[in-house]
């Protein structure tokens, strides 16, 4: 099965979080002690620091502010959600050694020396690396084992899906646009003689930008009132003068693309990964949501430096 990273932080929040200890974190006004327990899950009491670790690991220095209680209190409650999988993750043994974290910082450009900027990795943003870590590797291991797409899902979405897996039609076109009808029908009728003549025309008389330059368009890239008469120009034909909003414009084709359907074989892998994570997110959806019902959970409103508008309220 693949593997699929359903941790929730990014890896640039992480990067973002690998600041010396102690450095840019005044105290929040109002804020209780950071060692008073913030959360209570099943019998583990989590001090209020755990939480602004989890912040500052999440959003390097552009915490949400402290008066933002709406914010707060919804990252609240994912960190518990992240700590009740930990839980289980822990009561299986599942474990995750330095080497892991370094390897995983490493691929962040930070090691054991320094973090960016040359100065120290953090310890709390390492033990939240390693916590993420553990926690991934439960839900590869417990709750996504069982996950898998069979081809038949794959053929039934394609199938089912035909317009997704339609390549647009396009077409490579040379323009002249100018300002007046007169002009206009002037160098139609010389590319009557000679369509060769068209960029030299358009350098000479042309006021788009382009200056007659071939440039590719998808068929929703034109104006839909002119997509008929430029798809049914052959290359090298030249289009008859088109009315624009007060100007005209002459078109020649260059190349034309016709749409056409990938087969299934060309898309088979972007099918089944995208039907994967979407099991995925579903199967943790549902195992979080079954595991919250038998968790004991209580917020210690008391200990937080806002007012407290989450799942877990009393």
């Amino acid at each position: 099965m693949k593997r699929l990273w359903t941790g929730f932080l990014p890896v640039a929040a992480l990067a973002a979080a690998l600041i010396p200890a102690g450095t840019g974190c005044a105290a929040l006004p109002g804020a209780g002690d950071p060692a008073a327990p913030a959360v209570r899950i099943n019998s583990q009491e989590i001090p209020y620091s755990e939480f602004e670790a989890y912040l500052k690991a999440s959003f390097g220095e552009d915490l949400p502010p402290v008066q933002d209680a709406e914010t707060r209190s919804r990252l609240l409650d994912q960190f518990i959600e992240e700590r009740l999988l930990h839980q289980l993750a822990e009561s299986r043994k599942i474990r995750v050694g330095d080497d892991r974290v370094e390897e995983y910082l490493a691929g962040l450009g930070a090691g054991t020396e320094a973090g960016p900027g040359g100065g120290p990795v953090d310890a709390a943003f390492r033990e939240q690396v390693r916590r993420n870590l553990i926690i991934q590797e439960f839900k590869d291991r417990v709750l996504l084992r069982e996950v898998r797409v069979g081809p038949e899902e794959v053929e039934a979405y394609y199938r089912d899906h035909a317009q997704e897996f339609r390549e647009t039609r396009a077409v490579v076109l040379r323009q002249i646009l100018v300002e007046d009808a007169a002009t206009a029908n002037q160098i139609l009728s010389t590319l009557k003689q000679d369509p060769a003549q068209f960029q030299v025309l358009a350098e000479r008389h042309s006021v788009s930008p382009d200056r007659g330059q071939p440039r590719p368009y998808e068929e929703n890239q034109l104006p839909e009132p002119m997509r008929a008469l430029i798809f049914a120009l052959s290359p090298g034909q030249v289009s008859d003068a088109v009315e624009d909003g007060g100007k005209y414009r002459i078109f020649q084709a260059v190349d034309r693309h016709e749409g056409k359907n990938q087969t299934l074989d060309e898309v088979r892998g972007r099918i089944e990964a995208m039907l994967l994570q979407r099991k995925a997110d579903e199967t943790l959806s549902r195992s979080l949501a079954e595991v919250k019902r038998g968790a004991r959970i209580t917020v210690l409103e008391k200990n937080l430096p806002f007012t407290y508008h989450g799942e877990y309220g009393g």
